[in-house]
């Protein structure tokens, strides 16, 4: 590529691509707490897979801490200054 300004990032993906990844790939993870929670809450689990759906529920509510801080937090602020620049 002899012009640098189309030039991908070193990613390899262009920059719609990676915002598009990482609104799907959030989105999936909030659903899925939220639905995890909901059968946990409403369906009656076998005898002994509770500590499973406990590990799941937790596993599940970590992600979606760390989607919600980088939409919201300091990750968003700093794509966003990236961005700029």
């Amino acid at each position: 590529m002899s012009d640098k300004t189309d030039a991908l990032p070193p990613s390899g993906m262009s920059p719609a691509v990676r915002m598009w990844g990482a609104i799907v790939v959030s989105i999936a993870t909030v659903v899925g707490f939220i639905a995890v929670v909901i059968v946990a809450l409403c369906v009656p689990l076998p005898p002994g897979s509770e500590g499973i759906a406990s590990n799941l529920v937790a596993i599940l509510g970590t992600l979606t801490t760390g989607v919600v801080g980088y939409w919201i937090g300091s990750s968003s602020g700093s794509a966003a200054k990236d961005g700029k620049k």
